[in-house]
Parts: C-alpha cells; sequence; structure tokens
C-alpha cells in the first residue's frame, strides 16, 4: 500500500514538472517573438493554466486559456488586429485539433498576424494531425517535441502553396532546456530562409484583347518586346509578376481573358479571383470599395490616366475687340487726346494763314487721312502749316507700324485658348464625341463623382451610331477638327505621332475621364503569394526597375515644339470685325448721303415756292399794276464778287 501511494505521488509529481516546463516554454517562446497578447487552449489542468498565465502576466503578456473538450467559437478568442500568440497543447485525448485546424483555415488564422505554438509528444503523431491546406510562406507556426528529458526541440512547419502542389517543409528551429533555456538557431527572417518556392506553377490571370490567336502563344505574347502599341497594361503587369517569380522561384501559368460582359460592373478579372481561378492579377486594375470584396490589392504599380482629346483650332470665334488689342486702353487715350490737339492746332494755324476752308472737320480730316497713311489736300502755301502737316504725317506714320508690329505679333504670339480640363466644359460645348472600343469604357462612367455622372448622362444621350470607333477613324476625324475623341494615351499616342504636324500636335486638348492615378496588381482573397509579392514589388520599385519597365511600355507624348511660331492662313473670324467696321462704315455713309440728298431736295424745293414766275401773257389788272421806283446799279467791287459768289462746276 505504501508502495502504490509512492508511486501515485511520483507521477503526480512528474506531471507537474511536465507542466511546469511547458508552461515555462510558453512563456520563453512568447517573449522570444516579443508578443503581448496570448491565448491558448489547454488540456484543462487548472493548476497548470494558473501557473502559465502566472508566469506570461510575469513578463508582461496577458493570457486568456480555454480547457480542451469545449465547443469554442474560435474566431471570437482569435480575430485581431495586431500580433497575437495561439498555443495548443495536442497532448490531451479529448482536444478537438481539428475543428481549431478547419476554423483556423476558413477564417485565415495562418497569417502573419498569429504565433502558433504547438505542444506535442511526439514529432510524427503532431505531423499527421496538421490540415496545413491554409499554410503559407508567412506562416509562423512552432510545433515542440521532448527529445531527451528535460530537453525540448522545436520545428519550424509551413508550406509554400499546397493547392499547387507545395509539400510540408520541417525545419528544426531550436532547443529548449532547463539550463539554457530558448535556443534558437534560425535567425534569419522567414521570408528569406522560405523564398525557394521550388518552381511551384501559380495561375495568373489577365485581360487580352488583341493577341493574334492563330500567331502567337499567350506566354510569348507577353513577353516579346516588340513595337506594339496595344495590350500595355497586361504585358506591363505580366513583366513585373515575372520579377517576383524570378526572385522566389515560381512559375505562372497565364490565362487569358479576352471580353468585359456588360452588365458586369466590377470585370472578369475580379470575378476570377473571387472563385480563386487564379492566384494573381496580372492585368493592373482601378482601386474601388466594390472591388476589395472580391480581391486582395497587392502594390499599386501601373501609371495611367484615359482622356477626350481634340484639337483646339483658333479663331473658331470671332473676337469683337481685336481692333483695340494692340493697344493699352491709356495708350488710345493719348493718341485721342493728340488727335483732338492737332485738330485745334491745325485749325488755328489755317485761320491764321487765311486758307481757303480752315475748318475743324478738314483738320480732322487731315488727322484721320495722317494716321491711315492716305492723301490730304494742300490747304495753304505758308511755311507754319507745312511744318505742321510734316509732323502731322510722321506721327500718323508711327502710329499706323506701331499698330501694324502690335497686331502681327499679338496674332503669333497669341496662346491657345485650351478648354479646362472639365467634363462639365466638355458637354457644354456641343462638340461631337467618340471612344475607342475599350473593354472598361462603361466602367468608367460608372464612377460616383458627380461630374463623370453629369457626363454619363449627356453621353448616354447621344446616338448609339458611330460611338464607338477605331483608333484610326478616331485620329483622321481629330485631325479635321470639331471632334473628341478617348482613348489611352498609350494606345492612341503613337499614331497622332504619325498623322499630326507639329501644329496639330501643339494644338492637341486633354479632358481626362480617368484622372492621373496608379493602378494595382491584384491577389484573390486567400492568396498565399500576397504578402511576398509586396515585399518583391516594394524591391522591384525602389531597385529602379518598375520605373523601366513603365517607359518601356508607356508611350511618348508626341513632343510640341513650344519655341517654334506657326504662320497659319488669317481666318474668316479674324477678319470679320474689320469688314463689320467696313460696313458699318459704308452703312454710315449711305445714311449720311441720304439725309443730305433729302434735305438738298427740300431746300431746293423751299427755294422754288419763293420764287413767283412771270406770265407775260396775263397782264395784271390796271390798278394792281406795281409801282415802279428807281434802281441804281453800282460796279461790285472785285474781291468781293470772287469770294462771295457761288460757284459751279459742271
Amino acid at each position: 500500500m505504501r508502495s502504490l501511494s509512492s508511486v501515485v505521488f511520483s507521477l503526480h509529481t512528474f506531471v507537474v514538472v511536465v507542466w511546469a516546463q511547458s508552461g515555462i516554454i510558453i512563456r520563453d517562446y512568447f517573449v522570444h517573438k516579443n508578443v503581448t497578447r496570448v491565448v491558448g487552449f489547454s488540456c484543462g489542468d487548472t493548476e497548470s493554466d494558473f501557473l502559465t498565465i502566472k508566469l506570461l502576466n510575469a513578463v508582461g503578456i496577458t493570457a486568456m486559456i480555454k480547457p480542451a473538450g469545449f465547443q469554442l467559437n474560435v474566431l471570437r478568442y482569435l480575430e485581431t488586429d495586431r500580433t497575437l500568440g495561439v498555443f495548443l497543447d495536442i497532448r490531451c485525448p479529448d482536444q478537438n485539433i481539428s475543428g481549431i485546424y478547419d476554423e483556423g483555415l476558413d477564417h485565415r488564422l495562418f497569417d502573419y498576424s498569429y504565433n502558433w505554438l504547438i505542444l506535442g509528444a511526439n514529432l510524427s503523431d503532431s505531423v499527421r494531425s496538421l490540415n496545413d491546406s491554409g499554410f503559407s510562406v508567412v506562416t509562423d507556426f512552432v510545433i515542440t517535441v521532448p527529445e531527451e528529458e528535460p530537453n525540448y526541440v522545436l520545428y519550424d512547419v509551413y508550406n509554400h502553396f499546397k493547392v499547387r502542389g507545395g509539400a510540408l517543409n520541417i525545419t528544426r528551429l531550436g532547443t529548449w532546456s532547463e539550463m539554457k533555456g530558448l535556443e534558437v538557431f534560425l535567425t534569419e527572417p522567414k521570408i528569406i530562409r522560405r523564398r525557394n518556392f521550388q518552381g511551384i506553377r501559380t495561375k495568373v490571370i489577365g485581360i487580352v484583347l488583341n493577341r493574334p490567336k492563330n500567331e502567337v502563344s499567350l506566354l510569348e505574347y507577353l513577353e516579346r518586346d516588340k513595337l506594339e502599341i496595344m495590350d500595355n497594361w497586361p504585358k506591363f503587369g505580366f513583366t513585373i509578376l515575372s520579377h517576383v517569380a524570378s526572385i522566389y522561384n515560381f512559375s505562372m501559368e497565364a490565362i487569358e481573358i479576352d471580353h468585359w460582359e456588360k452588365n458586369d460592373s466590377l470585370g472578369p478579372v475580379m470575378g476570377a479571383l473571387k472563385r480563386n481561378v487564379a492566384d494573381l492579377a496580372y492585368y493592373p486594375s482601378i482601386l474601388t470599395h466594390e472591388r476589395y470584396g472580391h480581391g486582395r490589392v497587392i502594390l499599386q504599380q501601373w501609371p495611367t490616366r484615359t482622356c477626350f482629346m481634340f484639337r483646339t483650332i483658333p479663331a473658331e470665334k470671332m473676337k469683337t475687340w481685336v481692333i483695340l488689342k494692340p493697344f493699352a486702353l491709356d495708350t488710345w487715350c493719348s493718341i485721342l487726346a493728340l488727335v483732338v490737339i492737332i485738330i485745334f492746332v491745325l485749325s488755328f494755324i489755317l485761320k491764321l494763314e487765311h486758307a481757303s476752308d480752315y475748318s475743324y472737320s478738314v483738320s480732322a480730316l487731315v488727322a484721320i487721312a495722317a494716321l491711315c497713311q492716305q492723301g490730304f489736300p494742300s490747304l495753304s502755301e505758308q511755311s507754319a502749316s507745312r511744318m505742321a502737316l510734316i509732323q502731322i504725317t510722321v506721327f500718323g506714320l508711327l502710329v499706323y507700324n506701331y499698330y501694324n508690329a502690335a497686331i502681327v505679333s499679338a496674332r503669333l504670339n497669341e496662346p491657345l485658348h485650351k478648354m479646362n480640363d472639365s467634363l462639365y466644359s466638355l458637354a457644354h460645348s456641343k462638340i461631337k464625341l467618340g471612344a475607342e472600343p475599350n473593354v472598361f469604357f462603361n466602367f468608367l462612367l460608372r464612377n460616383a463623382r458627380p461630374d463623370v455622372q453629369y457626363f454619363k448622362r449627356y453621353w448616354n444621350d447621344l446616338p448609339d451610331a458611330g460611338k464607338f470607333i477605331s483608333i484610326e477613324d478616331g485620329v483622321q476625324r481629330m485631325k479635321k477638327g470639331g471632334f473628341a475623341f478617348h482613348a489611352d494615351p498609350d494606345d492612341i499616342y503613337p499614331s497622332i505621332d504619325l498623322e499630326f504636324d507639329k501644329q496639330m500636335i501643339c494644338q492637341l486638348t486633354e479632358v481626362h475621364l480617368l484622372q492621373p492615378s496608379e493602378l494595382g496588381l491584384w491577389s484573390n482573397l486567400r492568396s498565399h503569394l500576397h504578402e511576398i509579392s509586396k515585399i518583391a514589388m516594394i524591391r522591384i520599385s525602389t531597385s529602379g526597375i518598375r520605373r523601366r519597365e513603365v517607359r518601356r511600355r508607356q508611350a511618348r507624348k508626341p513632343y510640341c515644339p513650344t519655341e517654334e511660331i506657326f504662320v497659319s492662313s488669317v481666318t474668316i473670324y479674324e477678319v470679320a470685325p474689320m469688314l463689320i467696321l467696313l460696313l458699318f462704315g459704308m452703312a454710315l455713309a449711305l445714311f449720311v448721303f441720304g439725309i443730305e440728298n433729302l434735305m438738298f431736295r427740300f431746300m431746293h424745293s423751299q427755294r422754288k415756292k419763293d420764287v413767283l414766275p412771270l406770265k407775260r401773257d396775263k397782264p395784271l389788272p390796271k390798278g394792281k399794276a406795281p409801282a415802279k421806283k428807281r434802281v441804281s446799279l453800282a460796279q461790285p467791287k472785285k474781291n468781293a464778287l470772287s469770294k462771295n459768289a457761288p460757284t459751279t462746276k459742271r
């Protein structure tokens, strides 16, 4: 009886020692991982659980332990937004191991946010109970088993990608002993030491529209470096993912999509990622809130924009004040003041010289004729008037030349008044519109921005015939003017560079539908490649490879030589103000002529009424005969006759 009691006591002591060692291992490991919160699933020994919590709290780690055998909502305890330590004791027979693993797989509990520590009896049984379908290169999963009492061995367990043929990798991580405590041999970051994917074949998907199906394979089409201007987006994305694959030693199987259903609001790539058809997308896509439920953005990589392009042709509207534009307001006021002074001074000089006509109207006519470089009469032969006329001529010549030089310079240097980069302005301009038949055009019109929605209503009201045309036809219609064409600049710039001359290129105006932004490369929601792809893309960007690929795939914007001056014919819109002024002068002259003619006729008729006609055949009555008056004739003065007598030229 005494011997049986001693055996029971020894077993109890052994169990207590084992549980105490387990608590110390848990403490040392999570201190090494630098976590502040721990959730544990134990075998239900209250004394051991209390000891473990006490050890963790002593080093500043908050802990919560749930015993085995209970129906647990694992996500309730393990959901976190920062790093969480989790330990699981699988040495007890009633532990729900498979249930915990399955929920961890469903809720992605084996990613970088969780540090798992498994307490097992031996390595083979511990590995046999695993469900590593959710393991990835970022999984932090360690199994500790006793080796030689009281020593323990820790194994690092991960799987690159089980769904794509990856194998379970078990690596000796370190040891624990009472004398030395925890010793870790693998000190490199886990991404670096696990970077060799050993050629696992992954699936990538994208939209490719212009591949000649019978001439070249998809892989060759995406990789070849020819002077092609189409499908730049998928080619760039595939090149970036190829660099990622070369860094981590995995291969890619490319999947091609060549259509976009009209009612598909998110795009076929997002649908494929949600269905786990592919692991990564090599087609850069726009970031929207709706798409976050279908995939995960790895990193924004491809800078792009789309816009309506058209030519801004100068002088499409009549410029009413173009006649007054060469001189500033103060210059015009100064010229007008000088003209008034000239009129008064010239009239005064002519009056002093007893000229035949020294009225203000004649002086004004002389001043205007000098300004317009027209001839004027010589009103006097005296020196003063001739000097005045010479001064007026020089003044008119200078003003005339300055005016001509200013109006020519203003026309040559006048900047193009291009339309604002606004869809409101484009819709109000009533210009004819067209678009490249792109798969994402209708998706761009779904943008919630007010200007896009306003333009969408205007676009939908247009007749369907002629809305979507090829790039070649669009460039030709842009060349004629009065037509705005929507396209990806990378697709249309080469055609514009070939078809447009320098002046047309400088007249090119762009109104953006998709504002300049960076499109992202995506992975599916459960992708095992998401984190490593992000790390690799950051390295690709910082090393300059991304910048090189962008320059390689993006089309060069047609160059506009701003230092050159382009001479073009004067249009009717520019001449219209002068013609209107001429017509106004002609109409005014006709009006004055009509008034003078009417006044002349009226005065002539009044003069006839005042003169009584003499009728010889009807003598006056005898009593009514007029009395005779004595009339004396005087010889008129010589100068008076020549000065006052009216003369008529025939």
